[in-house]
């Protein structure tokens, strides 16, 4: 009875103490509170407890094990204490977890071809096209600078390709097609990565010294407590895991997206300095090349449209003839009735009537 009396007794200081450290951990992951010891069992024997600060050493030992591999090749320290008090400055770029993303706008005069040949460049490279939206044009939608016959074709891609084959797939776009925008970020999340890989770490012994401890539990409210922290735990592990898994994917593979545009004509991206008759002689040659193309552009709407302009000439004429009929066929009244007048005032001027404007003088 004295045994098992000094075995519960233990076993709550021990509970108590883990519960304690288990709140500093979830709120700050790793600091250096070594004052709190938590006692954890060590051996079969009930009276055999060690007391140490099993988290924080763990903290300070273990849990950054993956940044000194960071910063064993760099000149630059770390500050043991806190994670977020890492100096990167001294490491090496290969160590590091950087994610890299492209966007560029091309141009193509033969967009079937572009397309093929850059999802093929994609399989060779070894990663994948993550979405694909293409339009294939319409003879409905907008035909400005077009002419008739509907909007160039488009696309918009986005493609993941390992980063240590990035740079081989931006130089073969750009021998593919005609970039005329592109722009490139890089995400340094190192620190960031540290930080979850060490509190999961840190949670993971926790689990374990939870595990230990809900073995050798005999009261019920311990059993509860103790289930409930291990499934605060393992939640936040798991949560952690994912996140450690979302930005191994995204250092792993790097985001590119692209723009595809079919053009007739190449957007200039060199800048070609210009003297003033050649100026003078681009501009006229353009100005005339636009005026061929207006020309054309109205001479394939004309015949294109000329059913309609037919069926609208012949209303137009038949409603004028229907005017001019209407026209013809309505009675001059005024005019008639002046001509009656003057006959009549003759007639009796012939009688010896005088008309009444004489009889007035």
């Amino acid at each position: 009875m004295k045994r098992n009396g000094l075995m519960r007794r233990f076993l709550g200081k021990g509970l108590a103490a883990l519960l304690a450290c288990s709140v500093l951990a979830g709120c700050g992951a790793a600091e250096n509170s070594n004052a709190d010891a938590a006692y954890f069992y060590s051996s079969g024997d009930a009276n055999s407890y060690k007391s140490e600060s099993a988290i924080a050493s763990y903290h300070d030992d273990e849990a950054y094990e993956y940044a000194d591999e960071l910063w064993a090749e760099g000149d630059g320290g770390y500050n043991s204490g806190s994670g977020t008090g890492a100096d990167l400055s001294g490491t090496s770029a290969s160590k590091r977890k950087l994610i890299k993303n492209v966007s560029m706008n091309v141009e193509t005069q033969e967009y079937a071809t572009l397309m093929a040949n850059l999802e093929q460049r994609v399989k060779e490279l070894g990663g994948y096209v993550q979405s694909l939206e293409s339009y294939n044009g319409s003879k409905y939608a907008n035909t400005y600078n077009y002419g008739y016959g509907g909007t160039r074709r488009n696309a918009n891609l986005v493609v993941r390709i390992p980063q240590s084959r990035l740079d081989e797939f931006v130089g073969s776009v750009s021998e593919l097609a005609n970039v005329i925008n592109r722009q490139e970020s890089v995400e340094d999340v190192t620190l960031q990565y540290v930080d979850v890989k060490s509190h999961k770490e840190s949670l993971e012994v926790e689990q374990a010294r939870l595990l230990e401890l809900l073995e050798r539990a005999e009261s019920l409210e311990d059993i509860i407590t103790l289930e409930n922290r291990l499934t605060s735990v393992r939640y936040q592990i798991e949560s952690m895991e994912s996140t450690l898994r979302t930005y191994d994917d995204q250092v792993d593979y790097s985001t590119v997206r692209i723009r595809v545009d079919e053009v007739e004509v190449y957007t200039p991206v060199e800048e070609v300095k210009e003297t003033n008759w050649e100026r003078m002689v681009n501009g006229l040659v353009d100005s005339l090349v636009n005026v061929r193309d207006g020309a054309v552009n109205f001479g394939i709407w004309f015949v294109i449209h000329l059913p309609y302009l037919v069926i609208w000439a012949v209303v137009i004429i038949v409603f004028i003839l229907i005017i001019k009929r209407i026209r013809r066929k309505k009675p001059k009244k005024p005019a008639a009735q002046n001509a009656e007048t003057k006959d009549q005032m003759a007639a009796k001027a012939d009688n010896g009537v005088q008309a009444p404007s004489e009889k007035k003088e």
